[in-house]
């Protein structure tokens, strides 16, 4: 079984030391940060000295982790959105990064789910155009709160979109938490859509109750919160999926602790989920 740091589970640290991170605490793959990747592109620095360091340190770029907003319908936000996904679709054909991970979340509240897939199909329709120049594939993730959150609903953006570089990245958390799938149905998925997974722990509010900010929800390691994530685990396995595994967290105190002791504590988490 092949385990990616998530660049999330050490937010304020820099991209560079995520990859001896990930090392040193017995990771064979990183799942790259976006915001911390494009300090570092803004910062002057180059594919090349990434890619040299990840050569350093035998660590495989699963994944660039995110580009966000994706629902945007203005035409100033789309000339940006297409603008940062040729940048980082250029970056990742250049690091060896098949995947980057796209986001949509809430601009299209008060819409239907239906007007919610079709708007935000259009935009990923384009980024994936943009993508297949550079071999490049993109995974969607649904976050528990937003329109597009559960498994059928994954399935009506896939058809909607019909492009073979998109698929999807199961969330352990985000799937539970929005109660998105029936474990019957996530062991019926077809692998080849299945472009990564992550394992995250965390409570959820009762049906009918508000959203908190998800940092309420899931500051957790693996196996400390309230999913049954051996059997969440068993049933992606059962798909004969056979990528990377990724844990993550959302939380400000742990985002302040000894990120060694962290990144170790969510490998181990893993593991055992495995044996």
């Amino acid at each position: 079984m092949r385990f990616a740091l998530h660049g999330m589970c050490s937010l304020h640290s820099n991209v560079m030391s995520d990859i001896r991170l990930a090392k040193e605490t017995g990771y064979q793959g990183l799942e790259i940060h976006t915001e911390k990747l494009w300090r570092y592109i803004n910062a002057g620095l180059t594919a090349e000295q990434f890619k040299q360091r990840l050569a350093a340190f035998q660590i495989v770029p699963t994944a660039i982790d995110i580009i966000g907003a994706i629902e945007v319908t203005d035409k100033a936000g789309q000339r940006q959105l297409f603008q940062d996904a040729e940048i980082l679709c250029r970056f990742a054909k250049e690091i060896g990064a098949p995947t980057i991970q796209l986001n949509a979340f809430e601009r299209l509240n008060g819409l239907t789910t239906e007007q919610n897939i079709t708007l935000t199909a259009q935009n990923i329709r384009q980024i994936a155009d943009i993508g297949k120049d550079y071999g490049i594939r993109f995974q969607y993730e649904g976050a528990a709160w937003t329109p597009i959150a559960k498994l059928e609903d994954y399935y009506r953006l896939y058809d909607t979109v019909g492009r073979g570089n998109f698929g999807f990245v199961l969330d352990t958390w985000h799937l539970w938490a929005c109660r998105g799938a029936t474990l019957n149905q996530m062991a019926a998925i077809d692998p080849e859509l299945i472009f990564n997974v992550h394992i995250s722990d965390g409570k959820r509010p009762a049906e009918g109750e508000a959203w908190p900010d998800e940092k309420a929800l899931r500051g957790y390691l693996i196996g400390q919160g309230e999913i049954p994530l051996k059997e969440w685990v068993d049933a992606i396995r059962q798909t004969g999926y056979d990528g990377f595994y990724s844990g993550e967290y959302l939380n400000d105190q742990m985002w302040e602790g000894d990120y060694y002791d962290i990144a170790t504590g969510m490998l181990d988490g893993m593991q055992r989920l495995f044996d």
